[in-house]
């Protein structure tokens, strides 16, 4: 140990002690932010104190800066567009001053589009600069547009698709890429990565958003620079990091129909310039939205807690720490799955299941995130750690066994898992040199999940017990990759970027299946082990005709890893895993500003092509539900993305998705023929529309308000083309509107969410009776803001 240490402290005081690489030149890292907190960080990396006019702030975001140069032309590059010049420069104190075509009034920045900060490629980047297809939400649209759970945020995605089929179990598609298996240890399509740590389990995948910087969909295959390979795409969700030398804070508090209560708060302490914390909470509370009519229980109700606290420390002039951690805990009556027929009363928002229902869910997590930045390069260093123990009772069936009949029972479930994850990344991102860049990485992810499900079956009429079964899982997984990522510049205009991961899991599975009514039925198996490996690679060539307009062509590829159906009624299902699935994606798309900086349209045209595509089926030969590499599919379409601000107080926004899937080869064995049906969870159209505006009062203050309106087309939930799992499309609506103080110190807001109170389905059921299960009805309610301190708490 002592040995280690010695060699790591003198790599660390090798690397500490690199000299700038020219007199005058040092190594910059600043990610676009507001001109405010960028000053300062400048200021801290060129070693020299900045003087701004005290109005110089505005809300202007500045351009991201990366790279070795000049500590001048750095200043002059992340300055653009901001409205300011460099009045003095001593060697020592730079003074800035408006340029003198500006200093009439202070810079419009609000009639500029909102710069959205992305980490697609492990560089702090704006999303415009990024030759990815991604969607982008800043920390004031995820305000303005109420986006409080990722499906809020499916509402305004082209491609995005989020439903769910009980509280456990959401639904999460990228452009019809998702499976619907619950079993433990298996991979999803999509992948959720929180504050650059991946969360392994889709139970612990959908939580209250709140206080966020940023949320990034990125669509498409993820197999180059991302910790958990993906076929579908990843989503990002950053919730920022406290500013040194400011302190501010806000709370905000709310009420609402179905008895809603929620509180909020965030507050930033800065003792110096080179140590800030962040603590931020969240409460929120309302009765259900549904009940079942013969227990009176209340159904899709919430009591949700969470805490979230972060530590950013400057160690030296090279070394940045920043430590987090988060814990949630949430609840409610379950969902409220109603029947369409047998013992239906009619009401769409009750259930007549009879059973108790209910979730349970608490959640922890930890972080370490090291940046090392030295005129050699960036290093990183990535721990984290996630725990999570949730509960869900359900009933299956959408009736009680009292209104079946014949040999129909109602099946219940109980489902608990308990899962955790260690992961460590090691990255090192070049300097940006003339000619090109590159990122490379090491990443491991070890997890350990278990579960337990209890089946129990309950006969027609009588309700006497009929089947009784107990699966105990549990699956080790063990991941490692390697991979690379860099950019060659041809030119200013053209440059090619190509990446390569290596990717090995290995995996262990053990089951014990105890059937309490018919014990022949029982089986253990312990220690099963399958391991796989990838090797998945992106090119991309882009063109940049100006600063404003870039073209990009690119190949990528993805992988989801293999697994075990660890719900298998039979020990040979049990031992014969599945393979990885694959996707190969073409992709063609534009990112493009107009009307200087007013006007944002971003197209993409892709075709992505699965290979061994998982699913779950019933096989009509061996009579065993199992897990399959069944399915060959491409997936086509077009996603358009438009905003326009053409004034500082309105803003506009419209985008619009297309798809069009298909089973090139899904034959169930004994059973039906899937090939030319569409994938489930696929709508074909998906568009929405949203705009918001701000209206100045005579004493400063302001009127400000938003609205959305997105619509969902029709689909399927499987692949069966069944019309019994067809949803309808659907619009819903949602508004804002308030007031706010002169100077922004508090708002008042009143606002509403689905406002025709559509009801629209999330999951169809034909176990047993036909039944579904609705999305949230019309809510409304108000909110207060207050801010205190300084600076932008949001």
């Amino acid at each position: 140990m002592q040995i280690k240490t010695s060699l790591a402290s003198a790599i660390a005081l090798m690397f500490l002690a690199v000299p700038p690489a020219l007199a005058g030149q040092k190594s910059f890292t600043l990610p676009a932010q507001p001109l405010s907190s960028a000053l300062h960080e400048y200021a801290q990396q060129a070693g020299v104190q900045i003087i701004a006019p005290d109005d110089a702030d505005g809300g202007t975001m500045t351009r991201a800066v990366e790279g070795v140069m000049d500590a001048r032309q750095a200043l002059l590059k992340m300055l653009e567009g901001s409205g300011l010049e460099i009045a003095s420069d001593d060697g020592e104190v730079i003074v800035l001053r408006r340029r003198k075509d500006d200093r009439s009034s202070a810079p419009d920045s609000e009639a500029l589009l909102d710069t959205i900060v992305v980490t697609a490629q492990k560089r702090v980047q704006p999303a415009q600069e990024v030759p990815i297809a991604l969607t982008g939400y800043s920390a004031k649209q995820i305000d303005q547009m109420q986006l409080q759970s990722l499906r809020d945020v499916s509402r305004l995605t082209p491609g995005l698709l989020v439903s769910s089929f009980s509280q456990s179990s959401p639904t999460i598609a990228v452009r019809g890429a998702t499976n619907t298996f619950t079993q433990i240890g298996v991979n999803k399509p999509v992948a959720i990565v929180v504050d650059d740590v991946f969360v392994p389990r889709n139970s612990a995948a959908t939580f209250d958003l709140y206080r966020l910087e940023s949320i990034q969909v990125l669509k498409g295959p993820q197999g180059t620079l991302f910790g958990r390979n993906a076929t579908g795409g990843t989503i990002v969700i950053d919730s920022g990091k406290p500013a040194y030398g400011q302190s501010s804070g806000s709370v905000q508090a709310g009420f609402g129909n179905y008895d809603l209560h929620q509180v909020d708060a965030l507050v930033d302490v800065s003792p110096g310039d080179n140590a800030a914390f962040r603590l931020s909470g969240s409460f929120k509370a309302h009765d259900g939205y549904g009940r079942d009519r013969l227990t009176g229980n209340e159904q899709d109700d919430l009591d949700s807690r969470n805490l979230r606290g972060q530590a950013r420390f400057q160690a030296s002039d090279y070394v940045e720490v920043l430590f987090g951690a988060d814990w949630s805990s949430d609840k409610n009556g379950g969902r409220t799955l109603s029947s369409k027929t047998l013992g239906s009363d009619g009401d769409r928002r009750t259930s007549e299941v009879g059973v108790p229902q209910g979730f349970e869910r608490d959640q922890w997590g930890a972080s370490s995130r090291i940046y090392w930045d030295s005129s050699a390069g960036k290093f990183a260093s990535i721990t984290g750690y996630r725990h999570t123990e949730s509960g869900e009772r359900y009933s299956g069936v959408g009736a009680n066994y009292r209104f079946l009949s014949g040999t129909a029972r109602q099946a219940t479930t109980q489902d608990n898992d308990d899962v955790d994850a260690l992961s460590q990344e090691f990255r090192y991102a070049s300097p940006i040199w003339e000619r090109g860049d590159f990122v490379a990485g090491l990443y491991l992810l070890d997890e350990d999940a278990s579960r337990t499900l209890f089946n129990r079956d309950y006969a027609a009429v009588t309700g006497v017990l009929a089947n009784h079964v107990l699966a105990d899982q549990e699956v080790k997984t063990r991941s490692y990759a390697g991979f690379v990522d860099g950019n060659i510049r041809f030119s200013d205009q053209w440059s090619l970027t190509l990446g390569t991961r290596y990717t090995y899991d290995k995996k262990a599975a053990s089951l014990t299946r105890t059937d309490f009514l018919n014990p022949v039925n029982s089986f253990s198996m312990d220690d099963l082990k399958a391991s796989w490996n990838e090797l998945t690679s992106r090119a991309v060539l882009s063109w940049k005709p100006s600063d404003r307009m870039m073209w990009y062509a690119s190949a990528t590829q993805g992988y989801t890893s293999g697994g075990f159906n660890t719900e298998a009624s039979s020990a040979a299902a049990l031992a014969r895993p599945f393979d990885p699935e694959t996707v190969t994606n073409v992709e063609l798309g534009t990112k493009s500003q107009w009307l200087d900086d007013r006007l944002r349209i971003n197209v993409t045209a892709f075709q992505m092509k699965y290979k061994d595509k998982q699913e779950l089926y019933f096989d009509g030969i061996t009579r065993i539900l199992n897990i399959e590499n069944a399915g060959e599919a491409t997936i086509k379409g077009a996603e358009l993305e438009l905003e326009y601000r053409p004034v500082r107080n309105f803003g506009f926004m419209a985008s619009y998705g297309w798809l069009d899937t298909r089973y090139d080869h899904f034959v169930i064995p004994g059973g039906a023929d899937n090939t030319g049906h569409p994938l489930g969870s696929s709508p074909k159209d998906k568009w929405a529309l949203a705009t918001d505006f701000r209206i100045p009062l005579a004493n400063g203050a302001q009127v400000v308000g938003a609205a959305s309106y997105a619509y969902t087309g029709d689909y399927y939930t499987g692949a069966t083309m069944d019309p019994n799992l067809f949803i309808k499309g659907y619009g819903l609506g949602n508004a804002q509107l308030g007031y706010e103080s002169a100077g922004g110190r508090w708002r008042l807001i009143g606002w509403i969410k689905n406002i025709t109170d559509t009801e629209y389905v999330l999951t169809p059921s034909t176990q047993v009776v036909l039944a579904e299960y609705l999305g949230e009805p019309r809510t409304y309610g108000v909110t207060f803001m207050l801010n205190f301190g300084g600076g932008d708490a949001r």
